[in-house]
């Protein structure tokens, strides 16, 4: 068991540094680099999900096709998340106020939408599943995520403090 925590670990770790160097990559080159990363996560989280819950015949035929709903649904989500990080590397240092409301707005509502999502394919995986599989899954998922939201976290800059205070009331 331990030996597989540290492979889940060294994994996401890996994944975090190539985070790392994305961002330090030129624009154009950036986003090719990001689209070849997120396929190149993609076959990895599949497999490593696949290692990790040890399905069943009959699990595993009712798990697959729900699972491939859900892993589209939150991809076309994060898709916005992967916008605002590319107009975060184009607007840095100098985002606007505007432009920083607008962008928190997005992010805010991006994560609403995954979090509807899981509790959306979370409920289907329910009935498909017995719990101690599902949450088994969302531990796994959730720590995959982790792993990858550490490594861009880590990549990008923090907005300075140069941005004018708000007038106090």
């Amino acid at each position: 068991m331990k030996i597989r925590q540290r492979q889940i670990t060294l994994g996401i770790a890996s994944l975090a540094l190539c985070w790392t160097a994305l961002i330090g990559a030129a624009e154009q080159n950036a986003r090719d680099a990001l689209e070849t990363l997120r396929s190149d996560l993609k076959a990895n989280r599949t497999a490593m999900i696949a290692q990790e819950l040890q399905l069943s015949q009959q699990e595993s035929n009712e798990f697959w096709p729900i699972y491939r709903a859900y892993r589209s649904e939150v991809e076309k989500t994060t898709d916005n998340i992967v916008k605002l990080i590319l107009q975060y590397a184009d607007e840095y240092p100098n985002v606007s106020d505007e432009k920083a409301k607008e962008m928190l707005q997005e992010y805010l509502k991006t994560e609403g939408q995954l979090l509807k999502i899981k509790e959306k394919y979370f409920k289907s995986l329910g009935k498909v599943l017995p719990a101690t599989k599902v949450f088994r899954f969302a531990q796994l998922d959730n720590r995959y995520d982790l792993g990858i939201r550490v490594g861009m976290a880590t990549s990008i800059p923090i907005l300075g403090s140069t941005h004018a205070e708000p007038a106090s009331k």
